[in-house]
């Protein structure tokens, strides 16, 4: 929806923290706080703690070019659990922190950090001032190094966004074509290549803005579906499956067999064959919340005539056309 330019206005110096007291209670009557949320990793791969510390510590290693020995002193070992332990908190397979040094392309004045997941799980950044990111498969962000004064973001992909509120710093993410503003809310940001951007809010206000002046304010329930440079602001729906996967859930809806096995893989980080052909007309529609794999390709079977053979990572797939 657009606000009266009144209403605007006090918005805009709000998320600037440069509105007065006045109109900071104007604001606050009818802002929607966000909710806190604990931070965690859903690990859809179904890793033991044994084993997400191994693959932590080889990560750690990775990032710090640091070689470990083969035998570490107990004490050592402990220092690398303890640091295993503070990274869970961005996810497991850490996290090129790229530092990106001031003057380089990427930036003339901001350097950035760089957080990445890829499949098999969905990954939540613990950002300094407490806000959660929650990372869907294939995602990453770069956070601006001096964070706590420079509540800046940039995006690629798809990630939920839990943010604490600062009326004296607001917070940005950058993505495609659009620039979100916010001071303290939940929301959604869907920024896939070749396809349009989304901005869907949970919570709160945001504030979004393109590349040719157009603004739109959401509050929640509320979804901007933007491409071409054209935004249209529309409400979501009870089962709108696109929050679905902030909950552990897997939505699929007149979906065809290319897509489902793509969504299959990038969910349980499994790599599938399968003798799909092109002429196959199969479509599955369903919603499968907290599955694991073989129970769910248990459940595929009763909707779509497939047989499937599961190995550890390797899952093969037979399908027949649907009648």
């Amino acid at each position: 929806m657009r606000l009266s330019s009144v209403l605007s206005d006090i918005v805009s110096k709000t998320l600037r923290g440069k509105a007065s007291k006045e109109e900071i209670q104007k604001f606050n009557s009818w802002y929607d706080k966000g909710i806190d949320s604990s931070c965690h990793i859903q690990d859809f791969k179904k890793r033991d703690k044994a084993q997400i510390e191994s693959e932590m510590l080889k990560n750690i290693q990775k990032a710090t070019h640091y070689q470990l020995p083969n035998t570490l002193p107990k004490q050592g070992f402990l220092r690398w659990k303890v640091a295993a332990s503070l990274i869970l908190l961005v996810g497991i397979g850490l996290l090129a922190m790229n530092k990106l040094t001031p003057g380089s392309q990427e930036s003339q004045e901001t350097a950035f950090l760089t957080f990445e997941n890829s499949k098999g799980m969905i990954k939540k950044v613990k950002l300094p001032d407490g806000s959660i990111v929650s990372l869907f498969h294939n995602t990453h962000i770069k956070v601006a190094e001096n964070f706590s004064e420079n509540r800046f973001v940039k995006l690629s992909g798809e990630a939920f966004f839990e943010v604490k509120r600062d009326t004296l710093h607001p917070f940005l993410v950058e993505s495609a074509n659009l620039t979100t503003e916010v001071l303290g809310t939940s929301f959604l940001i869907k920024n896939l290549v070749g396809r349009q951007e989304v901005v869907a809010v949970k919570t709160g206000l945001v504030k979004v803005s393109d590349q040719v002046d157009s603004t739109f304010m959401l509050t929640p329930n509320l979804r901007l579906d933007y491409t071409n440079q054209t935004g249209f602001v529309s409400t979501m729906l009870e089962n709108d499956p696109l929050l679905a996967w902030t909950q552990d859930i897997i939505v699929f809806k007149n979906t065809p067999m290319n897509e489902m096995i793509t969504t299959l893989e990038d969910w349980y980080g499994v790599k599938m064959t399968h003798d799909l052909k092109a002429s196959n007309t199969c479509q599955i529609s369903g919603t499968y919340e907290k599955q694991s794999l073989e129970n769910l390709l248990q459940l595929i079977q009763y909707s779509i005539p497939i047989t499937y053979q599961l190995d550890g990572k390797k899952v093969t797939i037979s399908f027949k056309n649907c009648p």
